[in-house]
């Protein structure tokens, strides 16, 4: 219903309109507004009360049965052995009488097998306590575990990976990311809603008016002030971004703790509703690490993982129906990058990052990054020089300059390495990546050649897991010598084909 309060807040000419066409006096369209609203109250209620009384689930000996639904009847059969996470969220409601929405996620990917709305705490623990240890039990191969202490503390040992993640490091966060464009997004849709009859020319007077006039005056030049007024407009919006996405990552991901119980990671996260993930760690199919400029400034990293099917749904979606692919699963927001590699190897005990021996792609790739970009910048000179004097296309030579940078830091920040448990692939300069696949996980693997691949001699080597991007691959290598990529290409697909899948 919040969405519903929010139209008719946000759209009160509308409104206002819809009841006067009536012929009601004012008195009368707010009783109308009232009724309206006690109506939908009424029709929600019902809605969710009759689900409610028809709603059953059985933990059965082997499977989670559940049956629902009014008119069509649905008997769902979930194994154990196919579950993949059970999550819970609890908005502040949800608190206050120790219930918890919860989905059921496979690896069959799209929305959640199951989710139950409002279930107590106890019977949570209890689902959770049944499923993974069935799991484990029906499991061909049981995980490794990640040390000694875990080996002997049995499937109910608890090792904290990150403590309660202090708000200055989701400060950090917000300032390096962009989250702020999501409530920029939602204050131009409410603006829109409102449909105010906004006088730019005449706001700007009121508002800026002083400041322009001043830099007029002190540079004699009326355009001065204008650019100057709109630079600092530019400045106040990206602050006023960031201060947002600082917001966005205090509400979203506070008293964020990772942990590791038995074989499988939980997460748990969130200032107002409270989200707890559980991902089987045998389910992760890739881990990533990204760092920014920003990152550097402040000496941190962030960590994703993937999985499989919903274990890519965003927070956003936890709370609802939803489901999807649509990103990754945090690992760590925000860590010092000296703490990446033990980290790593908690998760799992196999990864040694120190001991990786890297490689680097065809020197000579740089000429091709090079020749694309300057095709770019060549493109982009044809306008001003066109429109405005042939002198305007000297804009070109900061333009190469750029180019012949960006390419030799490209070829140099990008490797591969194929250690003896996984594929390694980091590239980028600016941003930079680190992606980490291990074998057994590996789906596809494909050699590309592209036209200016086969005139260069060269290939790409692309690999793709079962809870890769839907919009591209999991690992893409480009820019190798051709000989390399086959090489590359055949030892992949002999360590894939060689070791066992287990979902």
């Amino acid at each position: 219903m919040v969405p519903a309060v929010v139209l008719v807040f946000a759209s009160s000419s509308s409104r206002d309109s819809f009841w006067t066409s009536f012929g009601l006096p004012e008195w009368a369209r707010g009783l109308a507004v009232v009724g309206w609203g006690l109506f939908l109250t009424v029709v929600v209620a019902i809605s969710a009360l009759i689900p409610y009384l028809i709603f059953r689930y059985t933990l059965a000996d082997d499977e989670i049965v559940i049956r629902d639904g009014i008119f069509t009847r649905t008997e769902r059969h979930i194994p154990y052995s196919r579950i993949q996470n059970i999550d819970l969220v609890q908005n502040p409601l949800h608190r206050a009488f120790d219930v918890a929405l919860v989905r059921v996620e496979t690896a069959s990917g799209g929305k959640p097998e199951a989710v139950l709305r409002v279930l107590s705490l106890a019977a949570i623990d209890q689902m959770r306590a049944r499923a993974f240890a069935e799991r484990s039990k029906i499991a061909a191969t049981p995980a490794k575990a990640t040390s000694d202490e875990e080996a002997t503390a049995g499937p109910s040992s608890h090792i904290p990976l990150i403590s309660p993640l202090p708000t200055s490091e989701l400060v950090k966060l917000g300032i390096v990311s962009n989250k702020g464009m999501v409530v920029g997004g939602a204050a131009a849709g409410l603006f829109y809603q409102q449909q105010w009859d906004f006088d730019w020319e005449d706001q700007a007077k009121e508002y800026l008016g002083t400041g322009v006039e001043w830099l007029d005056t002190a540079a004699g030049r009326p355009v001065f002030g204008v650019v100057a007024a709109g630079i600092a407009i530019v400045v106040v919006g990206l602050l006023l971004l960031r201060l947002f996405s600082i917001g966005w990552y205090v509400f979203k991901l506070h008293g964020f703790t990772l942990s590791r119980i038995g074989n499988d990671l939980r997460a748990e996260y969130g200032l107002l509703t409270k989200i707890s993930r559980t991902v089987p760690t045998g389910r992760i199919q890739a881990l990533v690490s990204k760092e920014s400029p920003l990152h550097r400034v402040f000496r941190r990293q962030s960590v994703k993982l993937q999985t499989i099917g919903g274990g890519m749904t965003t927070e956003m979606d936890l709370g609802g129906q939803g489901g999807g692919k649509s990103e990754s699963q945090w690992l760590a927001p925000m860590v010092e990058p000296e703490r990446v590699p033990e980290l790593l190897r908690k998760v799992d005990d196999s990864i040694d990052l120190p001991g990786v021996v890297w490689k680097p792609i065809a020197h000579r790739a740089w000429k091709r990054v090079f020749r694309r970009w300057a095709v770019v910048a060549l493109i982009a000179a044809v306008p001003p020089t066109l429109l405005a004097s042939p002198w305007a296309s000297a804009v070109i030579v900061p333009f190469f300059l750029g180019a012949y940078v960006h390419a030799r830091l490209y070829v140099k920040h990008s490797a591969y390495s194929l250690a003896p448990w996984g594929l390694l692939w980091k590239s980028g300069w600016f941003n930079r990546t680190l992606k980490l696949v291990h074998y057994d996980k590996i789906q596809t693997v494909a050699q590309r050649e592209s036209p200016f691949d086969r005139r260069n001699r060269m290939a790409a080597v692309l690999i793709d897991t079962a809870g890769g991007d839907m919009t591209g691959h999991t690992i893409a290598i480009p820019y190798l010598e051709r000989a390399v990529a086959e090489e590359i290409a055949r030892r992949l697909y002999l360590e894939s084909s060689h070791r066992a899948f287990h979902w």
